[in-house]
C-alpha cells in the first residue's frame, strides 16, 4: 500500500502527492512493470526535487514505449532459450537413466561364462580377418609400386620419343609435339 503525502500548492490551490523512489517503484510494479524495469525507468527522475506522481508518469512514459517493448521481447527470447535447454537437459538425463538401467539389468538366459566365450570367439574371428586384410594390404602395396614403376617407364620412353620428334626441322610438328608433351607430363 502506498503512503500518500499530500501537499497543498500555493499557486494552484490544490493538493499534489509527492512520491519517493521506492513508492514510485511500487506504483509501477502494481501496474504490471517488473521491479528491474521500473528501476531503470526511474533513473531519469531526480528525486531530490520531490517530484509528484504526474512528473514520474511523464518521465517513465518515454521508457514505456519502444525500450520496454524491446526489453520484454529480449526477456521472452531468453525464457524460450532457457526452456529449450531445460528440455534438452531432461531428455539427456532420461537417456542416461535408461542406459544406466539397461546396464544394471542382468541379461536374461545368459550367464557371464557364455558371454565371455562369445566374446573370445568374436575376438578370434576378428584377429583372423585382420591377418587376411594385412596380407591383402601388403599385396596391394606391391601392386601399386609395380604400377608406378610401369607408369614411370612409359613416361621415360615417351620423353625419349618426343625428343627425337622435336629434332625434325618442321616447325608445326615441333609445336604440336610440344603441346602434346606438356599436356602428358603436366
Amino acid at each position: 500500500m502506498l503512503i500518500i503525502k499530500l501537499f497543498r500548492s500555493k499557486k494552484y490551490n490544490c493538493y499534489y502527492k509527492f512520491v519517493k523512489k521506492l513508492e514510485a517503484i511500487e506504483l509501477l510494479v502494481s501496474e504490471g512493470w517488473t521491479k528491474a524495469d521500473a528501476d531503470r525507468a526511474l533513473k531519469v527522475v531526480d528525486f531530490t526535487t520531490h517530484p509528484d506522481e504526474l512528473t514520474i508518469r511523464k518521465s517513465v512514459s518515454l521508457f514505456a514505449g519502444a525500450e520496454l517493448l524491446h526489453r520484454q521481447r529480449l526477456q521472452a527470447a531468453q525464457r524460450t532459450l532457457v526452456t529449450k535447454k531445460t528440455r534438452e537437459i531432461e531428455r539427456i538425463k532420461e537417456e542416461y537413466t535408461a542406459t544406466i538401467e539397461q546396464i544394471k539389468k542382468p541379461q536374461s538366459g545368459k550367464d557371464n561364462n557364455t558371454d565371455i566365450r562369445d566374446l573370445l570367439a568374436k575376438n578370434k574371428s576378428l584377429e583372423a580377418t585382420i591377418k587376411n586384410l594385412s596380407l591383402v594390404n601388403e599385396h596391394l602395396k606391391k601392386d601399386n609400386k609395380d604400377m608406378k614403376n610401369i607408369v614411370d617407364a612409359i613416361k621415360l620412353q615417351l620423353t625419349i620419343e618426343m625428343r627425337k620428334l622435336l629434332r625434325y626441322p618442321d616447325n608445326e610438328i615441333r609445336q604440336a609435339a610440344m603441346k602434346f608433351f606438356k599436356s602428358i607430363l603436366g
